[in-house]
């Protein structure tokens, strides 16, 4: 689930964006990202991800099952694309279409500019750490409906956002 939707409800196009990243490094590493936990230092695979990164091996994140079986460029391609659709920031995340150039080619790949300072410092981060951890773990809990975009209307409402909105032509409206 996007950031922007699990801690403010909003909801825009660039959250499927964020699931897909997702799902592609579900896809090559072979792991549920909410279930796999290296060790007790990261919360999901994402967050390993974005360690391996840091730590230049990404390779590591590839399913063992492949063995050499893959095309090395092809998949460091797809990380690194799934890496920038994961973004915390909708505005930093590419579109769909533009991820899509990226996985066949046509566009290059850079690297994702996100590490934990991102989010403004360590402690920021950890925090954020610990309310996904508690999410996880209490989300058998809870008793609260989910509100979707489609329970607010109008505009200003949490699922609207600027690339939402379209400018009205008067002479359109005689």
């Amino acid at each position: 689930m996007a950031p922007e939707y699990a801690q403010w409800g909003y909801l825009t196009h660039k959250a499927d964006v964020y699931s897909f990243g997702i799902v592609a490094l579900e896809i090559v590493s072979g792991k549920n990202n909410r279930k796999y936990r290296p060790n007790e230092d990261y919360f999901s695979l994402l967050d390993w991800a974005f360690f391996l990164q840091q730590k230049g091996n990404l390779m590591e994140l590839v399913d063992p099952k492949l063995e050499s079986d893959f095309n090395k460029e092809e998949v460091l391609r797809m990380i690194k694309t799934a890496l920038l659709c994961t973004n915390p920031s909708p505005a930093l995340r590419p579109t769909m279409s533009a991820a899509v150039n990226m996985l066949e080619g046509r566009t290059p790949v850079h690297e994702s500019p996100l590490n934990p300072i991102f989010f403004g410092d360590e402690v920021t981060y950890e925090a954020l750490r610990d309310q996904y951890s508690q999410m996880h773990f209490h989300r058998s809990s809870e008793t609260e409906p989910i509100k979707h975009s489609s329970d607010s209307t109008g505009i200003g409402s949490p699922s609207t956002s600027t690339r939402d909105l379209h400018q009205i032509n008067p002479d359109s409206l005689m």
